[in-house]
């Protein structure tokens, strides 16, 4: 499989709702994070430029698919207290079903890459996504 490599970066808030696993401060406080995310997309043959897609095409689709969309905006779940009022008095705030981890995001992410390179040529492959939180702790996704 020929393989290349790619990231984009946003920054946003969230909060880890109810969950007694987590560090205090990620419970009780909706906090944001500069995250980095890794894709590693891949295909068995070249296409007909020789590359496994275009860069500058593959950027395109993860900014609006993904950067633009989660860029300066808010995650949590939608059982957190707090999630309806953010969502009523913010402009950019997604609720979700799961806790916001960095675990949950390289899925999602890689999902929604997943999908949209699809519709370009359903011969690529994303072969996993990591999602940097900071600088030592990173969550990939991968099947």
């Amino acid at each position: 499989m020929y393989k290349l490599q790619t990231q984009i970066e946003f920054e946003a808030a969230h909060r880890l709702y109810d969950v007694d696993t987590y560090s205090e401060e990620c419970r009780n406080n909706i906090h944001g994070h500069s995250y980095k995310v890794t894709f590693i997309i891949g295909r068995d043959e070249l296409n007909s430029a020789g590359m496994v897609i275009d860069f500058k095409l593959l950027k395109k689709v993860l900014k609006s698919e993904i950067e633009d969309v989660y860029d300066h905006s808010c995650i949590l779940t939608y059982l957190d207290p707090l999630s309806e009022s953010i969502k009523e008095h913010c402009k950019k705030v997604h609720i979700v079903y799961d806790n916001p981890t960095a675990e949950w995001m390289s899925y999602v992410y890689f999902k929604i890459a997943s999908d949209a390179l699809f519709e370009i040529d359903p011969l690529l492959k994303v072969v996993s996504v990591a999602v940097q939180e900071t600088e030592h702790n990173i969550a990939i996704y991968e099947e």
